[in-house]
């Protein structure tokens, strides 16, 4: 099975938000909710030096709120190369990648697992390492099917 794809500036930021969805910075933004409640605290019993605090702690919170957008504007826009016009081989074996700038071959054994959104397939070959295969690049629902059976019987599934 062959596509060709580039990835978009929608895809990046979709695979973002699943990579650094709410669930994984919950934990920074509930206590960055603390601090704030800390910081307002100790301005009503202890004076205005305690605004700092609270100013430190929203800043914090904000961005972990805004953290997709913010790393999606300053990884895609300043490598361009990365996400280039590419067709993409998939068979038994593994996956092959052709693009201007170089080719790139990996078996299914380096991968970890996938994962599937309404409009991409994520492959994982670790935590961090994460390719996008658009929904898009397929030519109809059937060949879309195809390629979800090819990874369900090599990878395994995250949900």
């Amino acid at each position: 099975m062959q596509v060709r794809y580039e990835i978009t500036p929608s895809d990046h930021l979709e695979m973002l938000k699943i990579r650094f969805g709410l669930s994984a910075r919950l934990g920074k933004i509930l206590l960055g909710s603390a601090g704030i409640l800390l910081g307002v605290f100790g301005y009503h019993f202890f004076g205005d030096t305690w605004i700092v605090v609270i100013v430190v702690f929203a800043a914090l919170t904000v961005t972990q709120l805004f953290m997709p957008y913010l790393i999606h504007r300053r990884i895609y826009y300043r490598n361009r190369a990365l996400f280039e016009m590419r067709t993409v081989t998939f068979n038994d074996e593994g996956i092959k990648s052709e693009k201007a700038t170089g080719n790139i071959e990996a078996k299914w054994s380096s991968f970890e697992k996938f994962k599937e959104t309404k409009n991409l397939f994520l492959t994982y070959q670790t935590k961090d390492v994460v390719g996008v295969v658009p929904k898009r690049a397929f030519a109809n629902p059937e060949a879309v099917a195809q390629f979800r059976n090819l990874l369900v019987s090599k990878l395994h599934r995250s949900d």
